[in-house]
């Protein structure tokens, strides 16, 4: 396997088997992540992605699957809320749950990212939300967590992103004991569902892409992106990103300084010929980064991307020829 592609690709699925269309029993989802993790391509791997409530059921998997191997990585998903004071409520619980899970198991796991969906019509508060947040964390949490807020859908994305994208950034730039103990906040874009309007417009992700990237804060996507490359999703009935072309665009963003207009070209490419995974890096026509720079990118600029299929992606880049030999 070409580095560059290499580098693209290391951790970069987190695997949400338990939430639509999948929707696995837990029993099995745990145990697919536990076995894609040993098993060809496991590298690509990621977090397992759980709703906090839903912790306590792995405690009978400590002997059994999370004795051996690295320690099992959890990214935790709060309760959804209606209101600020709902969420906070909510968060508390959901600290208590997360804390008692990694006491329960040790160094058997790590539980370091918490994923939320911003309360309906909080857009204007989200800089004091996340205080509140911070501080409830540094109370009662684990040492160290990442949160990445997601937006509810709507049909005006501009300024709402602009608005919560500025509210990380701030929250980043303070020196609270929370924040300094934590990674820094990102943004979650949801790529896709089960209807049209899930899915973004190629507009909407390089917007994000480059006002995450110009901020400074950090960018990880979920659903819709099952397929290296742009297509027609049939169950959608609309055009879905590819994670090669919403990666590639990231880190090109991120190492050459791409505006929107540019970000969007490559998201919307469907020629898998102009893609160029190489020893040095990777390539978009006259575009390239380094595997240094990949790793860059992949670090503090997109970080990631929710799947309920971890066989999809990889067996699309096995059909692509793209993993070879190396898929261990």
């Amino acid at each position: 396997m070409a580095p560059g592609l290499r580098t693209l690709l290391d951790g970069i699925l987190d695997y949400a088997a338990l939430f639509p269309p999948a929707r696995l029993p837990l029993d099995q989802a745990i145990r697919n992540y536990a076995g894609y993790r040993q098993g060809p391509g496991g590298w690509m791997l990621g977090r397992f992605v759980c709703p906090a409530p839903r912790l306590a059921e792995l405690a009978p998997y400590r002997e059994e699957l999370f004795s051996s191997g690295p320690p099992f990585a959890f990214s935790v998903l709060p309760r959804p809320s209606e209101s600020a004071d709902h969420f906070l409520a909510n968060l508390r619980s959901d600290l208590e749950a997360v804390t008692a899970f990694t006491k329960h198991h040790g160094d058997r796991v790590v539980a370091d990212v918490a994923e939320f969906r911003l309360p309906p019509g909080i857009t204007d508060g989200v800089g004091e939300l996340l205080e509140a947040a911070g501080r409830l964390i540094a109370a009662q949490g684990p040492p160290v967590v990442q949160l990445y807020a997601e937006l509810v859908p709507g049909p005006d994305w501009r300024a709402p992103t602009a608005a919560v994208v500025a509210a990380l950034a701030r929250y980043n730039a303070c020196t609270t004991p929370a924040r300094l103990r934590g990674s820094l906040a990102g943004f979650k874009l949801r790529c896709g569902g089960l209807e049209p309007s899930a899915v973004p417009s190629p507009e909407q992700v390089a917007g994000t892409i480059t006002a995450s990237r110009d901020a400074g804060v950090p960018l990880k996507f979920t659903a819709g992106l099952h397929h290296p490359f742009r297509h027609l999703d049939a169950g959608a009935r609309a055009a879905a990103d590819g994670f090669l072309n919403v990666f590639t665009a990231g880190v090109l963003a991120h190492a050459r300084g791409l505006g929107a207009a540019d970000v969007r070209r490559i998201i919307e490419a469907e020629d898998a010929g102009h893609f160029i995974f190489d020893t040095q890096g990777l390539r978009w026509q006259d575009h390239r980064a380094t595997t240094a720079e990949i790793a860059a990118a992949r670090k503090n600029a997109v970080t990631s991307f929710g799947s309920c299929s971890f066989d999809e992606p990889r067996d699309g880049l096995r059909a692509l020829g793209l993993l070879g030999e190396d898929a261990r």
